[in-house]
């Protein structure tokens, strides 16, 4: 079935590749909606085999899927190393692909916003433009850091108690923060994604997966901030009650996670 991610499938055919030919059709077995359904699925199975009893078979099931992972990930940056340039920004397009090189940190970076540059030639009794960084000119003011804070507990601004696969972003003095309920445990983030670099003002919540907002197949173990496929983790933030049932956010003080990575 043609997978159409952002453009129709003729706009596809229709826009030719960086050597000029036209691009191959992406044809899959499944839907995008049964893709990400089966992204779901994957990460349950998961947390299934992380609940095994005996430790000697969980030990050899992850050992495993540790090996496969290692096949896949030696193989794939084999694969792009092959491609022409200009070929995996296009490929990755299709989510489907793109959740596959997210897991493996093979995501083209992003072109970063341009600053804006000066072209500018003073002429006689004309004033250099401000930042211009030439002698004699007077550079802007430089705002002191902000001191760090000494650890403490905050009270969640949640209007309501959260259910269980249910999560909302609370705005702290500290930044926003994720706040998780997930089958009668509450977990919290710095709603930050580490790996794009930017604030996580929406998301989604399957299980204890957080989907970032930034970039398909960027998914987080809300349990201990570990991300899939590897690369830089959230930074989870410990969570207590106090003794009127208030949820306490803890800043500044160290998290133990309570489950192991992906």
């Amino acid at each position: 079935m043609p997978v159409t991610a952002g453009r129709t499938m003729a706009e596809r055919e229709a826009a030719p590749t960086s050597d000029g030919e036209p691009p191959q059709p992406l044809v899959g077995f499944r839907t995008n909606a049964e893709w990400d359904s089966l992204v779901a699925e994957a990460s349950v199975m998961i947390e299934e085999l992380e609940r095994i009893g005996d430790a000697d078979v969980r030990g050899q099931v992850f050992g495993a899927l540790d090996a496969i992972d290692a096949i896949h990930r030696e193989a794939l940056h084999r694969l792009v190393r092959l491609f022409k340039e200009g070929v995996l920004e296009q490929v990755v397009t299709d989510p489907t692909i793109r959740t596959l090189m997210g897991m493996y940190d093979l995501l083209p970076p992003a072109r970063p916003a341009c600053a804006k540059v000066w072209d500018f030639m003073p002429k006689d009794g004309e004033e250099e433009p401000p930042g211009s960084g030439r002698p004699g000119m007077t550079e802007p003011p430089v705002a002191a850091e902000r001191p760090e804070e000494p650890p403490h507990w905050t009270p969640a601004p949640l209007a309501d108690a959260l259910t269980s696969g249910q999560a909302e972003i609370c705005r702290f003095d500290e930044g926003p923060v994720l706040i998780a309920e997930v089958r009668g445990e509450t977990f919290a983030a710095v709603a930050r994604c580490p790996h794009h670099d930017a604030a996580m003002l929406v998301g989604a919540l399957s299980n204890y997966s957080w989907a970032c907002p930034h970039g398909d197949g960027c998914i987080y173990d809300i349990r201990n901030g570990a991300r899939l496929g590897g690369g830089p983790q959230l930074t989870c933030l410990p969570v207590r009650r106090d003794d009127r049932n208030r949820l306490l956010i803890g800043f500044g003080i160290p998290f133990e996670p309570r489950l192991p990575a992906f």
